[in-house]
């Protein structure tokens, strides 16, 4: 009985497919509870008028009257006040520590849905719904015992006890379940963190079907994107068509029900909390059904199917994971070295997970214990020793497994290393390269542009033969130019006005052509085509640079043409004799020239436009990712030094 979501009619790339949605439910994360508004999740002033809170609890906190008036009822009637006042003391730290934001979200959801008769027992026994909501898996993860199991009975016990303060009854169905252990369940598989700048999740929230019926696909065609509502009074619901609806047979009429309900009520829903709009990433056909992602697609197969059964307890059959042969992305990031050149003799062996746990006890080094120079060394220790490099074939014979640099393992570790790396440079120098720690310095700065550049790199390579890694790509391709403005910036101890430097401008880049509704495939396909080439040129004048004393890294030859690694290597740029020459060519300048400075400078230009093109198709032109490309790109003046000829001069 699983819903889906079917275009209505075809619509090209870049389209919103949905309005804004608003939510059933929201709740902030327990670190911002003091720090952003409970109602709409903006950021709480620090000037008068001051922030206003809950009388009783004193938990929640309001940006402005508005947003106390619209959510007093919500917090108080559905239990989370109370929870708050009176039964969070009571609960074991170790569930305290973990986060409540789950639990508050279900109150809410069962209050809404309560008041708005959307809770059938019939429903839940019969099809796995609440509110139209999937609670598939909530027997079987209670069977099962475990974490899951032992966190749901605690939090629906507060539920239950906060719900009783406010003389409502418990409800049990017929299957033993009660009606706070499958609200639980239902936020726990369908709510989505929101996220509304490149930093933290704020909190969640759960929407009705018109987003929750959207099914995953680990080769999805669309994203979505958060809006905040509008904060004034005269707050208009935004009525425009979907243009995605549902598909299902077999469907209890409850669900139905709900799907109706959301579509001809959107006021209803309530006036503030974070909207979600689905927008596609492919051109979709009339009738096609139109999916999401769930999980991070850069993953392999198994580890896919293993994130997605713990999280939502089902098994992925989309067109990636039942491909036979599998899809040359799954190829790429779970292979062999040895099987670049020779796929068909596929090189099987085990070892990976013994760098997966080493990789994982770096990155609990960094993030648990604060300590990012062991978890270089650590990651390092393990590329140095794995990944492939100038070896002989004996020693290729010897050794379990060899890493390349497409590998998933190496796509974590270069996350990773670049985190840490831009970590201990801040740690080492607030001065840029002047004071006492300046070599140091220098050196975590260069790392960390290395492998910020070479994640981005790897992604745009997987990009270039599966669309839908246009999302991964233009958060990776922000951070790279990010990374090599702060470098540049660094170099010189002043800002960079000074800096000699050159905008482009990109033939099929024009302002307005990431910014319209739709966009003509073969335009996308050109465009990003021109940057990749870009990029190339410019990676081939620099990288030799970055790369240096550094074991690791000086065995990738280039971070953005990979074709150097094997004949299965899949070939989209294809270079001239002259790049060509200097591709083979590894010997590079060990001083920092005024050249490399501009190339570096004019690399970080050209990311950053490469992310806010794709951030304007893939969430819209207002999204944080790609308004901050534009703060980046407009803090660089347009004519200061000499201006780097056309890229396709």
């Amino acid at each position: 009985m699983a819903m889906e979501m079917r275009a209505r009619e075809s619509v090209g790339m870049s389209e919103d497919l949905t309005r804004a949605i608003a939510p059933y439910a929201t709740a902030l994360h327990d670190a911002f509870l003091h720090s952003h508004c409970s109602s709409c999740f903006r950021k709480l002033p620090s000037q008068p008028p001051c922030a206003m809170s809950c009388m009783l609890c004193c938990s929640v906190q309001y940006c402005c009257s508005d947003c106390l008036s619209s959510d007093c009822e919500v917090h108080s009637s559905s239990g989370e006040c109370c929870f708050f006042a009176d039964h969070l003391k009571k609960a074991s730290p170790s569930y305290v520590t973990e986060g409540t934001s789950d639990v508050r979200a279900s109150l809410r959801l069962l209050y809404f849905l309560e008041m708005h008769g959307l809770v059938s027992s019939d429903s839940i026994n019969r099809s796995s719904r609440i509110g139209g909501l999937s609670t598939i898996g909530i027997r079987e993860v209670l069977e099962e015992g475990g974490e899951v199991a032992e966190m749901i009975l605690k939090g629906s016990m507060l539920m239950s006890s906060a719900r009783k303060m406010r003389t409502q009854t418990s409800v049990v169905f017929s299957n033993g379940l009660t009606v706070e252990i499958v609200a639980l369940w239902a936020v726990m598989i369908n709510s989505v963190e929101v996220q509304i700048s490149d930093q933290w999740d704020l909190g969640i929230a759960v929407y009705g079907p018109s987003f929750s019926w959207f099914n995953h696909s680990c080769f999805p065609n669309a994203s979505y994107r958060f809006v905040l509502a509008p904060s004034n009074e005269d707050y208009v619901s935004d009525k425009s068509e979907y243009r995605a609806v549902p598909a299902s047979k077999g469907v209890a009429p409850d669900a139905w029900h709900a799907w109706q309900f959301e579509e001809g009520s959107t006021h209803a829903l309530g006036k503030y909390g974070p909207r979600v709009v689905v927008r596609c990433i492919k051109p979709i056909n009339k009738g096609d059904e139109v999916c999401i992602t769930y999980i991070d697609l850069l993953q392999t197969r198994e580890a896919r199917h293993s994130d997605l059964w713990s999280k939502y307890k089902f098994i992925c059959s989309c067109e990636r994971c039942t491909a036979s042969p599998e899809s040359y992305v799954d190829f790429i990031l779970n292979c062999d070295f040895r099987n670049l050149n020779s796929p068909e003799n596929a090189f099987i062996s085990l070892a990976i997970e013994d760098f997966d746990d080493i990789l994982q006890q770096a990155i609990s080094e960094y993030s648990l214990g604060d300590d990012p120079k062991a978890c270089c060394a650590m990651i390092e220790s393990l590329l140095s020793e794995n990944l492939m490099g100038d070896l002989q074939q004996v020693e290729l014979s010897q050794k379990r497994h060899i890493l390349h640099p497409l590998h998933h393992i190496c796509l974590r570790a270069y996350m990773t290393l670049a985190s840490a790396y831009r970590f201990r440079a801040l740690e080492s120098s607030t001065d840029g390269f002047k004071g006492e720690n300046s070599a140091v310095s220098f050196k975590m700065t260069k790392a960390a542009v290395a492998y910020s550049f070479l994640l981005a790199g790897a992604t745009h390579h997987l990009f270039l033969s599966e669309r839908s890694f246009m999302t991964p790509l233009a958060h990776f391709l922000l951070s790279a130019g990010r990374s090599m403005l702060d470098f540049v910036e660094c170099v010189k101890g002043e800002r960079r006005k000074n800096v000699s430097q050159a905008k482009f401008s990109f033939a099929s880049c024009s302002a307005s052509s990431g910014t319209r509704d739709s966009m003509q495939y073969h335009q996308f396909r050109s465009t990003c085509e021109e940057f990749g080439k870009h990029m190339l040129s410019l990676s081939l004048q620099c990288w030799s640079f970055l790369v240096q004393s550094s074991p690791c890294l000086e065995k990738i030859k280039n971070p953005i043409d990979f074709s150097w690694l094997g004949t299965a290597i899949f070939q989209s740029l294809h270079l001239s004799e002259v790049d060509s020459a200097n591709l083979s060519c590894t010997d590079g300048l060990e001083i920092f020239t005024e050249e490399q400075k501009g190339c570096i400078l004019s690399l970080a230009i050209c990311c950053i436009t490469f992310c806010k093109y794709l951030a304007n198709l893939c969430y819209g032109p207002q999204h944080y990712l790609a308004n901050h490309a534009k703060d980046l790109l407009e803090g660089i003046p347009k004519h200061t030094g000499e201006m780097c000829k056309h890229m396709n001069d």
